[in-house]
């Protein structure tokens, strides 16, 4: 029995596992008649030590692997997704869209002359006001929207299931940074969007040149401001 025991702790989570064992444990107590040849109490203590160790092993493996999994798709200064997370998602809102014909936005958004912020008030100041850019986007997004940092001060969003009023929601959440980010003598600091949606054939090369064009179509109309690729 013990090998079997100790399997269920590979095959499911570990408090189902756990669970599982203690339900098997007790049916074998009631149904077998083993015990007329092995010790009662021999069997619970050793199947009870064994249930708990293997439990006690999983949870903390399975902790491991979130947080293993965490570092592999979690930008570590920001908190925002890194560019790793934003393939795997790319691919998979491209395929919910050819499938289903979802809306899907894509935003690329550029945080307007931060060499000016590093230059003027040091790289540790400058690294903060990323942290503050992403606290204060995420906040202004919807619990299911997803923000990546794609490099630098580039940051790419991805927006689902918003039919209407994108170029709304775009534009409260540009004001939004440029009412909430400030450099560290107060000074407003204002961001750039080029935002892509999705078309039929698109892939996610062409998203991101798509959102990268109407980026820099935004900086060259003088920044703060959000260009819709065509």
């Amino acid at each position: 029995m013990y090998p079997v025991f100790a399997s269920t702790f590979i095959l499911l989570k570990p408090i189902e596992a756990f669970g599982a064992n203690i339900v098997a444990g007790a049916s074998l107590v009631a149904l077998s008649d083993i015990f007329t040849v092995i010790s009662l109490e021999s069997y619970i203590v050793t199947i009870l030590m064994l249930t708990i160790s293997a439990f006690v092993y999983s949870n903390h493996s399975l902790k491991q692997f979130k947080l293993l999994e965490e570092l592999n798709t979690i930008d570590p200064l920001t908190g925002a997704f890194n560019r790793r997370a934003l393939t795997t998602d790319l691919d998979a809102a491209l395929s919910s869209s050819e499938r289903n014909g979802s809306s899907q936005l894509l935003a690329i958004l550029d945080v307007d002359y931060f060499k000016k912020v590093n230059d003027k008030h040091g790289h540790a100041a400058g690294d903060q006001v990323l942290k503050d850019f992403v606290s204060i986007t995420k906040a202004h997004i919807r619990k299911y929207d997803r923000l990546y940092r794609f490099g630098g001060e580039e940051f790419v969003l991805l927006i689902s299931g918003m039919d209407n009023h994108q170029h709304r929601f775009i534009d409260n959440l540009r004001t939004a940074i440029k009412n909430e980010l400030k450099t560290p003598d107060g000074k407003e600091i204002t961001v750039s969007f080029g935002v892509a949606p999705w078309v039929l054939g698109t892939t996610a090369d062409s998203w991101l040149n798509s959102a990268d064009k109407a980026l820099y179509q935004a900086k060259e109309n003088g920044r703060d401001c959000a260009v819709f690729s065509d």
